[in-house]
């Protein structure tokens, strides 16, 4: 697959993670040397493995990867940590301008393309020109600011309900549909001054890929359908909260043509001064026809579950292949192949879990992290496990809970898990099946208390 990589050790590539959760590099240690975690969310997934996290004792809070540099800067905790276990580089799930700057006073090399570089190529406002330079239709609306816009004019002229699409705001989290004008006075309202793209609304199938900008290559991974706003995970109806790297509905010839553009998004963003990996948000609406709605300059929210399905699926994860560009820029990757080989599906679904009933939740300390069974109401622990363990229907992995001897209290919005599962969660519509449900309401009624 990579014309020099079968001569490298792990101890060859190393670094610290800085991420939304440690669990997201938990299985890579035949392809790369962890020093550190620095993340939002525990467990301390390896008691070897230096780990600086912004978790309390027996308390799990909302927090978001924005803030986290912030935080442990403010608490004098990032550079005891970095300086305490001789730490030299950093690989980020994202960055911002105060850990550039933190990385910059202190030595530390950054393996990530600048936040200045990601800033212009992941303003939503633009995706529309960025769609047009790559030759891509484009979804009718318009750019600018909220408080500019007027609800009958727009009504007008794309009909309702309308899409808000905010600059800000990561998952779906910054999204609205509204269908009236106290609807959209409301959002007016409460997003004063930002910017946004108005959008013709219209129902299709949201997917994403994700790409490796290497400075020759651009390498895409398997064509992820993510599921949208589905309760009982989340009210919201254009949050992210899973995804689904089965067949589907999507025909070789669809993932073929999604996989050219994520090449010719690659070109365009290494002409901007972009390398490493991204995350394209595509929807895909009558007769095929694919739009590009937005550029997540940055790993996607299932990052860490990717990696570990092309780790077991014997794929070097295209993680490895980011921390390679910044670490080895020299190596050289038969794209062609690679890009060719991910076409085909893999036959996993991700569930991401968080406390969406608004209010705080308490979960149990007898259930930890592993390998569960799949009963008729309710699910059962079966052994603490890796991914590679997770082989039928019958059973489902639970990565991420609290790693903890008491009871965990999670705030409201916070994670809870992931959830990974050997059959379909999708209904092919981006929308969560009635087996997934089912799921959902078995692992709840399971864990929390």
């Amino acid at each position: 697959m990579l014309k020099t990589i079968k001569n490298l050790r792990a101890e060859d590539v190393s670094f610290c993670w800085y991420g939304p959760r440690s669990t997201d590099v938990s299985e890579l240690d035949k392809f790369l040397k962890i020093e550190g975690n620095i993340s939002c969310y525990g467990p301390n997934i390896a008691r070897n493995q230096p780990m600086l996290t912004s978790e309390l004792p027996k308390e799990r809070n909302k927090f978001s990867i924005d803030n986290l540099a912030k935080k442990l800067m403010g608490e004098n905790r990032l550079l005891a940590f970095i300086e305490k276990n001789n730490i030299h580089s950093i690989l980020p799930y994202d960055t911002n301008h105060e850990l550039e700057i933190f990385c910059k006073e202190n030595n530390i090399k950054l393996l990530s393309s600048t936040d200045e570089v990601k800033d212009y190529l992941r303003d939503k406002t633009k995706i529309d020109e960025i769609s047009r330079a790559i030759g891509l239709q484009t979804i009718p609306g318009v750019p600018g600011t909220i408080d500019d816009f007027e609800f009958e004019p727009l009504v007008k002229e794309f009909g309702k309900p309308l899409f808000l699409h905010f600059a800000e705001g990561a998952g779906g989290t910054g999204n609205r549909i509204v269908s009236s004008k106290e609807e959209f006075e409301k959002v007016k309202l409460e997003q004063k001054g930002k910017r946004l793209n108005v959008k013709k609304y219209f129902v299709g199938k949201t997917c994403t890929i994700d790409i490796c900008v290497t400075p020759n290559e651009v390498i895409c991974g398997t064509l992820e359908e993510e599921l949208i706003g589905a309760e009982p995970l989340s009210s919201n109806s254009t949050e992210y909260v899973g995804s689904s790297w089965f067949g589907n509905s999507y025909s070789y010839e669809l993932r073929k043509k999604i996989s050219d553009i994520g090449v010719a998004l690659g070109n365009f963003a290494r002409k901007e001064g972009f390398l490493g990996c991204f995350h394209p948000d595509f929807l895909i609406g009558k007769d095929d026809g694919i739009f590009l709605t937005e550029l997540n300059m940055r790993f996607g929210g299932s990052c860490g579950a990717y990696t570990k399905i092309q780790s077991v699926s014997g794929q070097t994860p295209l993680f490895v292949l980011h921390a390679l560009t910044f670490i080895r820029p020299e190596l050289e990757f038969d794209s062609k192949n690679i890009n060719e080989q991910n076409l085909k599906a893999l036959n996993y679904s991700l569930l991401v879990l968080k406390n969406n009933f608004g209010k705080s939740i308490k979960i149990s300390s007898q259930h930890k992290s592993g390998l569960y069974k799949i009963l008729d109401k309710n699910i059962s622990f079966s052994k603490k496990a890796k991914l590679s363990d997770l082989k039928t229907r019958k059973d489902v992995l639970l990565v991420g809970l609290p790693d903890s001897e008491e009871d965990t209290i999670i705030g409201e919005g916070a994670f809870i898990c992931e959830v990974l599962i050997r059959f379909p969660v999708s209904d092919l519509n981006s929308k969560l099946n009635i087996k997934g449900k089912a799921l959902v309401e078995k692992i709840f009624s399971t864990i929390i208390f």
